[in-house]
């Protein structure tokens, strides 16, 4: 099978690796340059960990390109841009997508299919939801973890025989490549429950600025998601998808808890460091948008919605803290056991705060300079950075 990995970031080059090891012919279609050199010379290295001491490690020959209009029509594209840019992404790749083109989303949240409608027909869409964390350490390198039960969810818009055979033949791929996948025809309930997940950990830290398990410590964070994730819940049952909060708090909480508990989930990322358009209104937004139709209310989930786009509305105006005189105001402390030396300390931090010595590890140079501003400790993959206030 000839398939397209539209938006190959962290996770679509992991997804993309699998299906190549599975048996497939597949191209990751990237947006830098220095990505799709360093995956053609060196191939795609993925570091799976199963906790945070001990990890596998493997090279995957792959293939990439930045461009795609010399690459043919696929048999299938497999779509991981974030939300916002579904439309931009689907207008690259229509040269892609012939009479047969299968399109698949394991995007976050609830709308890029709708999005997708626009450029194949339903019974070519199918769409789905992952148990998977992955993040690039550097150009080519992936770190990251598997989690639950099963790894991949997949169903389809329109369900029949021809739809089920290429969704099993679609996740026979990931499995012969080394995951679980499975193929449902109640792929709207896996959805919702991941939805849920999103909802409350997503955007609640990138507002108050906390890893996914520091936020987890705190009792009135708990009662913010638990609102959040009752209104979605409500939601859910109101345009018939039946949800049980039991279970999420059972099964699916905990296992986010272990595998993102260390790191920003990607929305507080998308606020705090690259301040770019978050998948807000592909999450809490995507509650506050079908509540409103089924006329259920969601006021916590449109609260959070509207924070966050006040926040992305302004990103250039945020007020960021500054020192006095040549005194340091912070502290940056360095777990040199887990550092790697990947370098984007460096290269986020505005003030030239940290370098990278021969070792390979992270040091701080110049501490005076730091303005707290938490780029280093956020864009650190192995969460090896911390930042105090003084």
């Amino acid at each position: 099978m000839k398939i397209a990995v539209i938006g190959a970031g962290s996770m679509g080059c992991m997804l993309g690796g699998y299906l190549q090891l599975g048996g497939a012919d597949v191209t990751l279609v990237v947006r830098r340059k220095e990505l799709m050199d360093a995956l053609n010379e060196k191939g795609l290295t993925v570091r799976m960990y199963e906790d945070e001491d001990s990890a596998s490690s493997l090279n995957i020959p792959v293939k990439a390109a930045v461009d795609v209009k010399d690459l043919g029509v696929m048999d299938a594209l497999l779509v991981m841009v974030k939300g916002p840019d579904t439309k931009a992404a689907m207008d690259s790749a229509k040269i892609l997508i012939g009479d047969n083109t299968k399109v698949v989303t394991l995007q976050n949240g609830i709308g890029n299919v709708d999005i997708i409608k626009g450029y194949v027909p339903e019974d070519r869409i199918y769409y789905g939801c992952l148990n998977m964390s992955a993040t690039m350490d550097s150009p080519g390198t992936i770190s990251g973890g598997l989690f639950g039960s099963n790894n991949i969810f997949i169903g389809s818009v329109t369900r029949g025989k021809e739809q089920k055979e290429f969704g099993e033949g679609f996740c026979e791929l990931f499995r012969k490549g080394g995951i679980t996948a499975t193929y449902t025809d109640d792929i709207d309930r896996e959805v919702w429950y991941k939805l849920l997940m999103n909802i409350a950990v997503n955007a609640s830290c990138g507002l108050v600025r906390l890893r996914g398990g520091e936020a987890g410590e705190d009792p009135q964070f708990m009662l913010l998601a638990m609102d959040m994730v009752k209104e979605a819940i409500t939601v859910a049952h109101a345009i018939g998808i039946e949800l049980d909060l039991g279970y999420f708090m059972a099964e699916i909480l905990p296992t986010a808890r272990k595998s993102s508990g260390k790191h920003y989930p990607s929305m507080a990322h998308d606020m705090m460091i690259s301040k770019t358009k978050t998948e807000i209104d592909f999450i809490n937004g995507a509650v506050e948008r079908l509540g409103a139709s089924a006329g259920v209310p969601t006021p916590v989930n449109t609260t959070i919605s509207r924070l966050v786009r006040v926040i992305e509305n302004n990103y250039q105006r945020q007020y960021f803290p500054k020192t006095k005189g040549n005194a340091p105001s912070f502290t940056i402390t360095i777990n040199e056991k887990f550092c790697k030396g990947c370098g984007y300390c460096v290269r986020y931090c505005p003030k030239n705060v940290i370098i990278i010595e021969e070792n390979d590890k992270a040091v701080v140079k110049d501490l005076g300079g730091c303005i707290g501003c938490l780029n280093c400790a956020t864009i650190c993959p192995e969460a090896a950075i911390t930042v105090s206030k003084e």
